[in-house]
């Protein structure tokens, strides 16, 4: 992911937390707030309790590798913030789980994916 196309700074995430709406489900929590510009930015929180260094990347370049297949609204600050029991997921149920919570954020179309299983 391009670096101006990532939340970096700490007020960025917190004006997000702030202003913005959110949405869950088991193994992820979406907020998303419209920040006016061209792009669309967003920035990824996997704490230490979900594991260790290894554990948390690995969650953090699966997440950035299933938005890069997704086609997101232009214009939205998004958080992604991992759960713990994330650590039993497949790939395949994070993408459900990303797709479910930016369909249910209208940030994408339903039609857009494919797939089924519980989330």
């Amino acid at each position: 992911m391009r670096r101006d196309l990532r939340l970096r700074r700490n007020k960025e995430f917190q004006n997000v937390f702030d202003e913005g709406r959110g949405w869950a489900n088991r193994l992820l929590v979406l907020k998303a707030v419209h920040n006016g510009c061209a792009n669309t930015r967003v920035g990824l929180i996997t704490s230490r309790r979900i594991g260790n260094a290894v554990v948390r990347n690995k969650a953090r370049r699966r997440l950035r590798e299933i938005l890069k297949s997704i086609h997101i609204e232009d214009g939205w600050d998004l958080v992604l913030i991992v759960r713990k029991n994330r650590l039993t997921s497949e790939y395949n149920q994070l993408k459900l789980a990303v797709q479910d919570l930016l369909s249910r954020s209208n940030l994408i179309e339903r039609a857009l994916f494919t797939g089924s299983g519980n989330i």
